[in-house]
């Protein structure tokens, strides 16, 4: 399981914007981004994999195009956030981030209908 116990960590992580190079208004606002501690259980808003109880994960609540939205990553998609920040092999790590959206999800495969 990823580690994000360090001051140095929690700051590379939440040195990457997560939506870099996603369209927005002049009025979007990002109104909380830090490191927390799960007071219960969630669901990694990248990979849809589990953020458990007492698991310290990313949150980011913001406002875009009006409506409240708010996010959180599990620790080991926040790993490779930091990877990526902190220029530990960044191109692999990248691509270990992007192979992980909806890895978790609940893919039922094509259905008969």
């Amino acid at each position: 399981m990823a580690n994000l116990n360090t001051d140095d960590t929690d700051n590379l992580v939440l040195a990457f914007d997560p939506f870099d190079g996603d369209f927005g208004s002049l009025a979007d606002r990002v109104l909380s981004d830090k490191i927390v501690t799960g007071r219960k259980s969630h669901s990694c808003s990248h990979c849809d994999g589990p953020i458990q109880k007492g698991e310290r994960h990313r949150s980011r609540s913001e406002r875009v195009d009006g409506e409240l939205m708010s996010h959180r990553w599990c620790a080991a998609c926040c790993a490779l956030m930091a990877r990526i920040v902190g220029g530990r092999d960044p191109e692999s790590a990248e691509d270990d981030y992007e192979a992980r959206i909806g890895a978790h999800g609940d893919d039922k495969g094509p259905t008969n209908g």
